[in-house]
């Protein structure tokens, strides 16, 4: 039995709202962290905790998060940079270069 393999050409493009979305469903998964809502002022205005730069290939993600009162800041923002990272580049095989979290409020 002879397999032939086929050389696919062509390219491929990961929309931002794809990044976006792994993130968000990242941070709604872990615990004591949660997706920082931002008061939507007009329907057209787009209005997002996370927000996807493209410089050079590379994605540089920010994500605005609502921290759980007690939980200790610096262990759950390692966590969800190295989980939003790894989830991004194994699902859409786009580098990541960098994850800023920013801890806008308590809950």
């Amino acid at each position: 039995m002879d397999i032939k393999s086929q050389k696919c050409t062509g390219t491929l493009k990961v929309s931002e709202n794809v990044i976006r979305d792994i993130t968000l469903n990242v941070i709604r998964e872990t615990q004591g962290i949660h997706e920082y809502k931002i008061p939507c002022i007009g329907k057209l205005e787009k209005n997002s905790s996370v927000s996807v730069v493209f410089r050079n290939g590379a994605a540089e993600i920010t994500a605005l998060v609502s921290l759980a009162f007690g939980c200790k800041a610096l262990n759950c923002c390692e966590a969800i940079q190295q989980k939003i990272k790894t989830n991004v580049q194994d699902m859409t095989g786009v580098m990541v270069t960098k994850v800023n979290v920013k801890i806008i409020s308590l809950i």
